[in-house]
């Protein structure tokens, strides 16, 4: 008898996105880097820009984090066209890597996506970000804590994403423009203009922050310091085994030029992710 309640109790303490406990502000972080696209379904450049997003990600073992950012389609969003008048977007697809500029330019080509990531990597985090996302029936509870691990002045920002990978649809709204349907060492040859049924991944469905975040109170901009806030989404336009929370500190400069996502977190919708 005593084996089997031990073996209940045990048996029952599996850990639950509301058991979970972010740790103490640790002294060191991984440097994550976002890339953020400026994509729509009627661009028949943009699933080569995808593609490049992809295989960023994908060689970079969980440093690299992705956002699509839809525009005129039936994906997109207000705060695409918030962040196009920001950065003063003018082409697509186009991106933004950690909204790094160069040469005075945020809003990036496609080539320059690999090599600034890769720039970004290469530095030292002063900050990192931890996340609990819990699902209950269909809304989503997200606190996210942002940590420093020196002293900073200045205007840092919280800015929190909910993303969704695999979406579909029929129609102009979804249908992939292909311009490399004729193109035959492109992964896009021969499957069509448009085309049909193509999935968009890391597609942003809603802005849980204020558009450019939130601000981080000054106290919380020291060594050991944690900045901490909770949201709360409604899910129930999507499908919620496909989404996840991606959290970032943006330092804000006095021009666009000089504005800089300083580290990223991503985490499941119904999960948790602690500092890395």
């Amino acid at each position: 008898k005593i084996l089997l309640f031990g073996l209940l109790v045990f048996g029952g303490c599996e850990d639950e996105p509301d058991d979970f406990e972010v740790s103490k502000v640790p002294s060191t972080f991984t440097k994550k880097v976002l890339i953020e696209e400026f994509t729509g379904a009627w661009c028949g450049y943009c699933p080569d820009g995808a593609h490049i997003v992809e295989s960023i990600i994908n060689d970079n073992n969980g440093k690299v984090v992705g956002v699509s950012l839809h525009d005129r389609d039936a994906m997109e969003v207000a705060h695409t066209n918030i962040l196009e008048n920001t950065y003063q977007n003018t082409g697509y697809p186009s991106g933004m890597v950690d909204r790094f500029s160069v040469n005075g330019s945020t809003c990036l080509n496609r080539g320059y996506w690999e090599s600034v990531a890769n720039a970004q990597l290469s530095e030292t985090a002063v900050c990192g970000l931890a996340i609990i996302s819990e699902v209950n029936g269909q809304n989503a509870t997200v606190e996210v804590h942002a940590g420093f691990n020196s002293t900073f002045n200045g205007d840092y920002r919280l800015s929190v994403y909910l993303i969704e990978d695999g979406v579909t649809g029929t129609g102009y709204g979804y249908d992939q423009r292909n311009s490399y349907n004729t193109v035959p060492e492109s992964p896009f040859y021969n499957l069509g203009d448009p085309i049909v049924g193509y999935e968009h991944n890391h597609t942003l469905r809603a802005v849980l922050s204020e558009s450019l975040g939130d601000a981080i109170s000054p106290s919380s901009l020291v060594s050991g310091g944690e900045h901490i806030e909770t949201y709360t989404v409604d899910l129930s336009s999507y499908n919620k085994n496909n989404l996840s929370i991606v959290a970032f500190v943006t330092k804000i400069g006095s021009t666009i030029a000089e504005h800089e996502i300083m580290n990223v977190q991503k985490c499941d919708i119904d999960g948790f992710q602690d500092w890395d």
